[in-house]
């Protein structure tokens, strides 16, 4: 399976806000670990090379190399084999529920399938049943390449339905683990190579390819280069990638990654060689060596607006219709603070209306208050999701409203006279990420939105 780790980049938020914040959690549907292929009896594991289709069988968890890394996630999983792009299904001499198997302590445990067409190898010196994966059909690739998948089968029933075998489309990219090989006579090692480009959507803008991301199909690709006179754009497949080939080796090949007409789209993410992740386009200069692939992968989130609502609304006719008792109370529940530093405990609209409308920043306490106090009545009224994710502040609405109060309590005076503790440009920072949101800036989308290419 394709697999671009790459740093994460982004500034470090402050020590007395870090508890607050936390990181998106990893697909509940990806596969940790890695699958292999083998002879039956283990003598070789993770073999690109076979003679037979009947000499190929698959082997789960860690490999024969010190039984370090690799376990599988437990569970019961379904198996297929298809071409190297996943768009032809190979495995057609069975039906899905006859290449079943089960996952316990990290490896192949059990052929839960048609063990007639499945028939088991050896056990590995890991601990892993081998399962033969022949019968499956020719591949079309010239190269006699093939690829074999995993999925969880509830996965697979998720995506096709109780008691039916969709095929293709029960094995979700995200939700996969792959590998590659090939059988036939081992090729003469080509005097060309190849390049391979990667297109993801970054839906937790952490500049890493991840359980919580998807391929993108139909992104606009360049590849070019001086020395050997290559000038080629391509669009991405189903799998998010676009592979040149055959190339003349050199070390001065460019990737340009196409940039959509609509504004929302933000690149977060360049990965290729020691690059260190940081968005880059065009990626390179990338070497292509002879009988090799080289990869490359760029990584795209996009934004929705958070459809926030100004000081100047919460401060007219318009805002006023919406608070009511309850919101006046979940204010007064908050560290908001004066231009002096006291609290404020708005009892009324008019008091609210008058705090709201005399906010500066002599006091930035008092400024990060009266944003805190529009982003609150925002959410607390329906206009803005308080689980939108905004990028810049590395955290979500929520956790930037609970980082701003907590600030409140500890600092209700931050002036530039009386900054004792050096907090005023930090509360600055919290009031400008909330000012922008209230403003309707963009929050991440969990999903890839609409792009299309000039």
């Amino acid at each position: 399976m394709n697999s671009y780790p790459g740093p994460r980049l982004g500034a470090a938020l402050l020590v007395f806000l870090a508890a607050t914040l936390a990181t998106s959690p990893a697909s509940a549907h990806a596969i940790n670990g890695a699958i292999y292929t083998s002879t039956f009896d283990h003598t070789e594991v993770n073999a690109n090379q076979y003679a037979t289709k009947d000499a190929v069988y698959l082997n789960g968890g860690p490999s024969n190399s010190g039984c370090k890394g690799g376990s599988l996630d437990d569970g019961i999983y379904h198996f297929q084999v298809t071409n190297p792009s996943g768009s032809v299904l190979l495995s057609t001499g069975s039906t899905i529920w006859e290449r079943t198997m089960e996952v316990s302590g990290g490896v192949i445990s059990s052929n839960l399938g048609n063990q007639a067409k499945h028939p088991n190898g050896n056990v590995s010196p890991c601990g892993s049943l081998a399962i033969r994966l022949f019968p499956f059909d020719d591949t079309p690739n010239t190269g006699g390449v093939y690829k074999v998948w995993i999925t969880r089968a509830d996965d697979f029933e998720a995506a096709c339905g109780v008691g039916v075998d969709c095929g293709l489309a029960g094995f979700v990219p995200g939700h996969t683990k792959t590998d590659n090989f090939r059988v036939g006579e081992e090729p003469t090692i080509p005097q060309v190579g190849s390049l391979e480009a990667f297109k993801f959507y970054d839906a937790n803008a952490n500049g890493i390819f991840d359980g919580t991301d998807v391929e993108l199909e139909g992104w606009v690709m360049t590849l070019t280069s001086v020395n050997q006179g290559v000038d080629s754009t391509q669009a991405t497949e189903a799998d998010g990638t676009t592979t040149w080939t055959p190339l003349i080796p050199d070390n001065d090949y460019y990737v340009t990654e196409g940039t959509p007409v609509e504004g929302n789209w933000v690149h977060s993410a360049t990965i290729y060689g020691a690059h260190d992740g940081s968005p880059q386009n065009p990626a390179g200069p990338l070497s292509v060596a002879a009988g090799q692939t080289t990869f490359v992968a760029f990584g795209n989130y996009c934004t929705i607006p958070s459809n926030g609502r100004t000081l100047g609304f919460w401060s007219n006719k318009n805002g006023q219709r919406y608070v009511a008792a309850d919101d006046l109370a979940l204010l007064a529940a908050l560290n908001l603070r004066n231009k002096n530093g006291s609290n404020f405990d708005p009892g009324n609209y008019a008091a609210l209306r008058a705090w709201l409308l005399n906010g500066d920043a002599v006091n930035m306490a008092y400024m990060l208050s009266v944003q805190l106090a529009a982003m609150e009545l925002n959410v607390y009224n329906g206009f803005v999701d308080g689980g939108g994710y905004y990028v810049p502040a590395g955290m979500t609405i929520n956790q930037l409203m609970a980082a701003a109060n907590a600030s409140l309590g500890l600092y209700p005076i931050t002036t530039s006279s009386n900054d004792i503790f050096g907090q005023r440009s930090n509360q600055e920072t919290l009031k400008n990420w909330l000012d922008e949101l209230n403003n309707g800036a963009g929050v991440l989308s969990p999903t890839p939105c609409a792009y299309t290419f000039p």
